[in-house]
């Protein structure tokens, strides 16, 4: 289980990494053609979208997979060492909740877009896809997050090889499972 798991971040890391190495070339080419050629690249506007898209909710899924996200610490240290199990299960499980009910909203909106049969303003695409793609990406990022808090029994960020720093770098340790 822990092999689809590791699969599933790979890919959507892969995925987000893929995307945004396009939006880049994409943007630096479309540049380069209006300024120094007046020529732009029809539709550069809509495919970046459809590809951010892709690098928000694909990233989110492996980086909530992971517990990588951006913390700021304030009270956690006080917290921590009055109630460390509750407080680090009521994060996740908030965390939990309100990546659910996200992809929830997604999914509606992806199936309310679809039974419009809207279309993109400037490719003509089907415009359910990109809720779509979010909906999709976030379901795949609940299922990785839920899978990596049972095997983990709440440490998701311990998976595998992590470098692991503390605001003091003496104790800063490297932690492999």
């Amino acid at each position: 289980m822990e092999r689809v798991f590791r699969s599933l971040e790979w890919i959507m890391a892969v995925l987000a990494g893929i995307a945004l190495f396009i939006m880049m070339v994409l943007t630096f080419v479309d540049v380069i053609g209006r300024y120094g050629f007046n020529k732009s690249i029809f539709g550069t506007a809509e495919i970046i979208e459809y590809l951010m898209v892709c690098v928000i909710f694909a990233g989110i899924a492996f980086v909530t997979a992971g517990d990588q996200h951006i913390k700021v610490e304030i009270f956690e240290p006080w917290i921590k060492r009055k109630v460390p199990n509750l407080q680090r299960w009521c994060v996740h499980l908030f965390s939990l909740f309100v990546y659910a009910f996200v992809t929830w909203e997604l999914i509606h909106h992806a199936l309310d877009s679809f039974g419009s049969g809207k279309r993109t303003a400037v490719l003509d695409g089907p415009q359910w896809l990109m809720p779509g793609a979010a909906a999709l990406f976030s379901v795949v990022g609940v299922a990785l997050f839920v899978f990596a808090l049972l095997l983990t029994r709440g440490w998701p960020g311990r998976l595998g090889r992590l470098q692991h720093f503390e605001a003091d770098p003496e104790k800063s340790e490297h932690l492999e499972l």
